[in-house]
């Protein structure tokens, strides 16, 4: 019986003959390609996205991706403590977050065998609870919204005093702005939480290719994790019926598991499309933009809990409703 359940014999002796990073290097390229998040303004939350790639073909080839980052978080973490720097200690946060933790939750997913919705919900539910912890220690004994309310406030500063110079128009766009920023900070841990589940969506069909065992399920037929309804049950609840610090994590939980839910809700979507539009990119690219504008955003995440107790893929749709 083989003692690795990443892949079989035949699959490793395959992969070894393809050229893979040694631990060194996928460490610097992850630690690079996440780099550009900080370093290219708005293409980098693209380009960002494949920091786990190199820690996943290290994986692929048999050896624990802990080889590629372990040392690369060492030596942020030392960084940071050396010279006591806040901005090392964020980097390092958004690395293990944004590139190492996808490439372990695969490795994790690898052995496992969770269904596909529940692995995303245990990777967004893990990088929630880093961004709250994280925010949480940062601003002790002060409250974490009111914290990257400040620094938000900060570096927009000048974009809101150009705003407010374009008249009476310009004070009613700077309100708004205002208004955003506070929601957004709010609101930033459950932002960055989502933002890795959108880099786990990112990475998990391009799996089979590297000969992991996982990810091969059809989107179409994705489900939201069956206990789901739990943390928005207590995400509702507690921000409706609580207060301070405990009303800021039910907030950003709720986020969270709507995110979730939107994504199953757009499997529903895909599916109904059937196979020639949902193969099509240009198709399922103008259907994620329209289905984020308010209203639509909240009745794709409406149907997506629906779908976990009433399941709505049935009848005609993909192959005629042959995957119901």
């Amino acid at each position: 019986m083989n003692s690795d359940p990443l892949r079989s014999t035949p699959e490793r002796a395959s992969l070894q003959r393809v050229w893979t990073p040694g631990p060194v290097l996928a460490g610097v390229l992850s630690l690079l390609v996440f780099g550009s998040l900080l370093a290219i303004p708005f293409l980098g939350i693209l380009t960002a996205m494949l920091a786990p790639l190199p820690l996943l073909h290290l994986a692929a080839a048999g050896r624990p991706s802990l080889l590629g980052w372990g040392w690369v978080a060492v030596v942020l973490a030392g960084g940071a403590l050396v010279t006591h720097s806040a901005w090392l200690v964020a980097v390092l946060v958004g690395y293990l977050a944004v590139a190492v933790w996808p490439a372990v939750a695969v490795e994790v997913w690898a052995r496992a065998g969770w269904p596909g919705g529940r692995w995303l919900a245990v990777v967004s539910g893990a990088a929630l609870a880093l961004a709250l912890g994280v925010t949480i220690a940062v601003a002790y004994p002060a409250h974490p919204a009111e914290l990257l309310r400040n620094a938000m406030g900060t570096a927009s500063r000048g974009a809101e005093t150009l705003v407010r110079l374009l008249g009476p128009e310009g004070r009613a766009s700077s309100q708004t702005m205002a208004e955003a920023l506070e929601a957004t900070a709010y609101l930033l841990p459950s932002l960055a939480a989502l933002y890795v589940l959108a880099v786990a969506l990112w990475v998990r069909p391009r799996l089979p290719s590297l000969r992991f065992p996982v990810g091969g399920e059809p989107f179409h037929l994705l489900r939201a994790e069956e206990w789901l309804p739990v943390p928005f049950a207590l995400g509702g609840l507690g921000w409706v019926f609580t207060g301070g610090l405990a009303k800021w994590c039910a907030a950003n939980l709720l986020m969270v598991v709507l995110g979730l839910y939107f994504v199953a809700g757009l499997a529903i979507i895909h599916f109904y499309l059937g196979r020639r539009l949902g193969s099509n990119r240009w198709v399922r690219l103008a259907v994620v933009l329209f289905a984020v504008q308010l209203p639509f955003a909240v009745a794709v995440a409406a149907a997506g809990l629906i779908d976990g107790f009433f399941p709505l893929r049935r009848g005609a749709g993909w192959d005629g409703g042959s995957e119901a």
